[in-house]
């Protein structure tokens, strides 16, 4: 019985009922309570309708005053249920009653009369209740005037009981009540009725669809009654259910086609060159392709659960897995991090991995998938190509310097054929000394030429080091005035000017004249048949990127560069470069010219040298009419370069100390010694290591060696393993190295030594000086620390 009961109250067909039934009584309640006290309002409203009329008729003059003494009259009028009915004066008299009885009296004796009701400034009459102890009372009061008269001179009073007129009303009120209950009752069971008939089978026959569409038996359908709600219900669950059979026959396909694509990719894992991994949101490898797993494992173990640092791999970059963990930590892809390991058997190998991160839909981070490969062989390969370059690079230089051979051959011809020829000149007239400077000056101003041409080889084969010093621009433009005249020809007009002869940069002055001498020969080689060449120069001030405005769209800046800048002009009046070829120029081994005639390397020399100078180049050329290049280096204040001229150097002699001078080439020894001797040292030569080691054994306090001045590339051993040795024999030794190549010397020396000084061949005896006394103040700098 129970179950029953709870089966019954829990069926929808009781919860409609039910839910009928409260709504009905609701409404009952509504709109009864609204019906009962809208006719009890109508029913107050008719009494004092009907009430307030005989006043409003006596004040009308439609009835006389005197009606109010006839009680069968005034019964007519308000009914059976009339109590009183008074004509007052407004002292408070009564005049009419329907009591004679009263007439004359004062209201004032009557007890329960409202005398407080009779106003002087009455206008309008007056309707409200009173109870009394015959029950409650219906009262009107109807002020009444004379012609033009502000005061009523008399008032009409009425008395009516409401005692019947609200049994009237009870009996109504429930007459009511009981018929919306009946039309309540008989509303509902007839809603009951058409919405069992008309939702509930339907309802019900879509709830058993339901659940066959539970169990799976997805090809059942419903029969659609109308285009009602439900009819749209019961069409969109035939739709439903065309869409999950569909679906589901899709998953099965999917299902398939996963359990293929995983089959499939566990194929390519086995058998890519590749690997593939993933790793949560810990960051350690959840997940490593079988060749992956098996490169981790022989190296480190098994790689599940470890970090990458923590796999036995290393970076090939110092910074490579602090760059990687930082990309980890901050969930960023990562490309190309290469690694290195050591096999079994002893190989080197490298690899390279990638990674993406993982996010679930709401962002929630999951971890990383990617790559990775062996890379050993490209990057043997790689070295290999690197070399080849490299061999390819030195074979098109000595190319290059094979067809500058013949100038370079002609312009030391040129030097020595002076030189020779005003020693020979100085020898003849040794009995005249003036005669004798003059031609010796000639003869020391060609040996500078012969060391300027040397230079330009060591820089064009990136043997020379830059040597920077405050220069003065329009300097060097006076000193190259006349190479230029002369490489330019006749005919070629040169103007050289500044608007700021003052400007300083700090640069080697010996690359500068060779990045102007560069830039002179390419726009000599664009005037064929003549033309004008001006080099000039001026300042310029570069605001930062942000600062930049319109205006500065004239000239073409890199972002990274602010500050003053010196600017050098260099303008033809040429053949123009042509648009398609403009972005080669700077390119190595890059040249428009003739075969033999240009090795493509000038450009490529000035525009690396200038960047190597904290400056930059630009290039402006309108083809058929001429060429500027504009070169921008950092300007500097002009300042006095700590730098000691020869003669300040000469008037510091030596003081007896002994200089062990070592180079197997006979003459320098021979001048090196002489220069030493004349300012005031004690020379001591050898032309070996090995003669220069037993030249140190021999010595004591009495003869002891104080610097050791050596070149650095000897038959033999060289000058650095001389010194090696020399300094495990006795640290006190004061150091000078010297030689021909000083770029490839220093780079080996730092190397090899720590402080030390360097004097470049060849040297004048000034400069050789200066660096004896270097040498000897160093040694006296590290003993007292």
């Amino acid at each position: 019985m129970k179950k029953l009961l709870d089966r019954m109250i829990g069926s929808l067909v009781f919860k409609i009922a039910l839910s009928i039934v409260i709504v009905e009584t609701i409404l009952l309640g509504l709109f009864g309570g609204y019906y009962v006290q809208y006719f009890g309002a109508e029913i107050d409203r008719r009494i004092a309708e009907q009430i307030s009329a005989p006043g409003r008729l006596i004040q009308d003059e439609q009835l006389k005053i005197s009606v109010i003494s006839d009680p069968e009259q005034m019964e007519l009028l308000l009914g059976p249920h009339v109590q009183e009915a008074m004509a007052i004066g407004f002292d408070g008299t009564i005049y009419h009653t329907m009591d004679p009885m009263m007439i004359g009296r004062s209201v004032k004796e009557l007890p329960d009369f409202p005398k407080d009701e009779l106003r002087a400034d009455m206008t309008q009459e007056v309707l409200f209740t009173s109870d009394d102890s015959s029950g409650r009372n219906m009262v009107s009061i109807t002020p009444l005037f004379t012609l033009n008269a502000n005061q009523p001179f008399m008032y009409a009073y009425f008395k009516v009981s409401t005692q019947g007129l609200e049994a009237s009303q009870r009996q109504m009120q429930s007459v009511l009540l009981i018929g919306s209950a009946m039309c309540i009752l008989l509303t509902s069971a007839l809603i009951f009725l058409f919405t069992q008939q008309t939702v509930l089978k339907r309802l019900i026959t879509a709830a058993q669809f339901v659940n066959n569409i539970q169990i799976g038996k997805l090809s059942s359908r419903l029969t659609p009654m109308g285009r009602d709600e439900i009819g749209t219900l019961e069409r969109g669950l035939n739709a439903m259910a065309e869409s999950l059979e569909r679906r589901t026959l899709q998953h099965q396909i999917a299902q398939d086609a996963l359990r293929d694509s995983e089959e499939r990719f566990r194929d390519f894992t086995l058998s890519s060159a590749d690997w593939y991994w993933e790793m949560g949101a810990d960051l350690k490898i959840a997940f490593a392709s079988y060749k992956f797993y098996q490169l981790i494992e022989e190296i480190n173990g098994s790689p599940q659960g470890q970090s990458f640092d923590k796999l036995g791999l290393h970076s090939e970059d110092q910074d490579g897995w602090r760059y990687l963990n930082s990309r980890l930590s901050a969930h960023m892809a990562f490309q190309n991090i290469e690694f290195s390991w050591t096999s079994r058997q002893g190989e080197k190998h490298f690899g390279r991995i990638n990674g993406v991160p993982v996010f679930e839909l709401d962002g929630t981070f999951k971890g990383y998938r990617g790559t990775g490969s062996d890379i050993t062989s490209q990057r043997r390969a790689t070295e290999e190509q690197q070399a080849l370059q490299r061999q390819l690079a030195t074979s098109q230089k000595l190319e290059a310097v094979g067809q500058m051979a013949g100038g370079v051959a002609h312009e030391f011809n040129n030097c020595l054929a002076g030189i020779l020829s005003f020693a020979e000149v100085a020898r003849a007239k040794i009995d005249n000394p003036d005669r004798v400077k003059e031609y010796l000056d000639h003869v020391i101003s060609l040996g500078e030429r012969a060391t300027s041409v040397a230079d330009q080889l060591l820089m064009f084969s990136r043997r020379r080091i830059d040597q920077p010093t405050n220069v003065r621009v329009y300097s060097v433009f006076s000193e190259m005035e006349k190479l230029l005249i002369t490489l330019l020809e006749h005919r070629i007009e040169l103007q050289i000017w500044s608007n700021e002869p003052e400007l300083h940069t700090r640069v080697d002055p010996t690359q500068l004249s060779a990045c102007l001498l560069n830039l002179a020969i390419n726009a000599r080689d664009a005037m064929p048949d003549g033309g004008t060449l001006q080099i000039s120069s001026r300042s310029v001030e570069i605001a930062p990127l942000a600062q930049r405005t319109g205006d500065d769209d004239e000239e073409t800046y890199p972002d990274n560069v602010s500050g003053k800048f010196v600017v050098i002009t260099v303008q033809d009046t040429g053949m123009g470069i042509p648009d398609d070829i403009l972005e080669n120029i700077f390119e190595p081994f890059f040249s428009t010219k003739e075969p033999g005639k240009g090795t493509g390397l000038g450009l490529s020399i000035v525009h690396n040298w200038v960047e190597e100078a904290h400056g930059f180049i630009n290039v402006e050329t309108v083809e058929g009419e001429g060429t500027t290049f504009l070169v921008y280096l950092p300007h500097v204040e002009a300042t006095e370069e700590a730098t000691q001229s020869k003669d300040i150097i000469d008037s510091i002699p030596g003081n007896g100390e002994r200089i062990l001078v070592v180079d197997d080439e006979q003459s320098l020894r021979t001048t090196a010694g002489i220069i030493l001797e004349d300012a005031g040292f004690k020379a001591v030569s050898a032309k070996s290591t090995e003669e220069a080691l037993e030249i140190l054994k021999a010595t004591d306090d009495t003869n002891k060696i104080d610097v050791i001045l050596t070149d650095v590339v000897m038959s033999g051993r060289s000058g650095p393993q001389l010194i090696i040795e020399a300094l495990r024999q006795n640290p006190q030794y004061a150091v000078v190295f010297m030689s021909g190549f000083p770029a490839r010397s220093r780079k080996e020396l730092d190397k090899l030594l720590g402080n030390y000084v360097f004097i470049k061949k060849p040297f004048r005896p000034a400069q050789l000086q200066k660096a004896i006394h270097d040498a000897l103040a160093l040694r006296a700098e590290r003993q007292s620390t």
